[in-house]
């Protein structure tokens, strides 16, 4: 779970819409109170959000808050994907929307919304990415009810994936939203409770190294009105809040996620960590051979820590070490686009399809001689 910050990441939230909703990925999906009260229902309009998160325009045309980005900063983001075109001719919209988001990030006082991203546990991420590679085989085969039996199966994943991101929206409506009212100083102006959230569920299916990895982005409008109605106006969310219970936030969707697949007829088994559970069945060899992103991480952070020893001459403390975990984090990470041109860590130069996808991650399980992906739907009990 990645936690809601105002700091390094609200750049990078600020200007990813482009992303969420041109990336090849499925169309988002709306949630929460204040999206209903704006008559926003079902799948994402990019064209909608991209005017209601940057912009505050409703879906009508309406104004609901009043702009403050100045032009100066207009001019700088178009300066600053001008610049980045101008060497880089063929670039995707993915990737010029993240250099205005770099260019945005500069601006402290400007947060369109907060970015949370719901992740699994690795076993869920093999099944499903096995479920959609043994479609493909049967349909190869003209197995036709073979394969949309198991692509029902995958879909009923996702959609559980899916409503355990509605059921934290739902959570942090209750206890996290809050907006302020009047001029605030040590002895003036007043705590609103909100009235429900705007937000924006995006599924994702692949990690920053191309490895199968179901993920959320549950995108917060930064704005809420008052849940006493006593006006209309919408204002500022409290970041302080959301990010007090930003810790509560994981093992929330995390439950929500192992009931609702223990409710599907799969046995989750509990990790030895503590952290969660793992869907019985699925080998600790297979979701090794897809983890790519872990292995680079923690090779990095490897590196970081002796680094660490041997300028100050001693380990890092536990502190030191997850501050360290980040920068890896940092270090080794892909850009979204690039992520989408990668599969097995290596980034090639165009976007593969989607059975292209399917059928290398196949292909690697086999090279590595671990038992090949398609078969682990076999073993799960289903």
């Amino acid at each position: 779970m990645a936690y809601l910050t105002a700091g390094q990441h609200a750049g990078g939230c600020a200007g990813a819409i482009g992303y969420y909703t041109a990336s090849g990925e499925p169309p988002g999906h709306w949630a929460g109170k204040g999206a209903a009260a704006l008559g926003l229902a079902v799948r994402v309009d990019p064209a909608v959000i991209s005017r209601l998160y940057p912009h505050n325009i409703g879906p009508s045309g309406e104004l609901l808050v009043k702009p403050r980005q100045s032009r100066a900063a207009d001019e700088r983001e178009e300066a600053a994907v001008a610049a980045y075109r101008a060497t880089h001719p063929y670039a995707s919209v993915a990737e010029l929307a993240e250099v205005c988001a770099a260019e945005r990030g500069q601006d402290p006082h400007q947060v369109p919304y907060w970015d949370l991203t719901v992740d699994v546990v690795k076993s869920v991420s093999i099944l499903h990415a096995s479920y959609r590679v043994a479609a493909r085989q049967a349909r190869e085969h003209s197995n036709h009810d073979q394969a949309a039996a198991l692509d029902a199966r995958a879909d009923a994943i996702e959609a559980a994936l899916l409503d355990a991101a509605r059921d934290t929206v739902a959570w942090l409506e209750r206890h996290a939203i809050y907006t302020r009212t009047g001029h605030h100083s040590a002895r003036t102006g007043a705590w609103r409770d909100g009235d429900g959230l705007v937000a924006s569920v995006f599924l994702h299916h692949i990690s920053r190294d191309g490895d199968p990895h179901l993920h959320v982005h549950i995108a917060v409008w930064n704005r809420v009105q008052r849940a006493d109605g006593a006006d209309d106006k919408w204002r500022t969310l409290d970041s302080r809040s959301l990010y007090n219970q930003r810790l509560a936030v994981a093992p929330v969707t995390d439950r929500s996620l192992e009931t609702r697949l223990s409710a599907l007829g799969y046995a989750m088994v509990p990790r030895e960590d503590g952290n969660g559970a793992e869907v019985g069945g699925v080998s600790q060899d297979v979701m090794d051979l897809f983890s790519s992103r872990a292995v680079a991480v923690t090779g990095e952070l490897k590196r970081l820590a002796r680094e660490y020893a041997g300028k100050h001459g001693k380990p890092p403390s536990r502190r030191t070490l997850w501050l360290l975990h980040q920068q890896a984090g940092q270090n080794t990470r892909r850009t979204k686009s690039q992520a989408r041109r990668t599969i097995a860590g290596q980034t090639g130069t165009a976007e593969p399809t989607a059975a292209q996808r399917l059928a290398a991650w196949e292909a690697q399980t086999v090279h590595r001689e671990v038992r090949a992906l398609s078969p682990v739907t076999e073993k799960v009990g289903k």
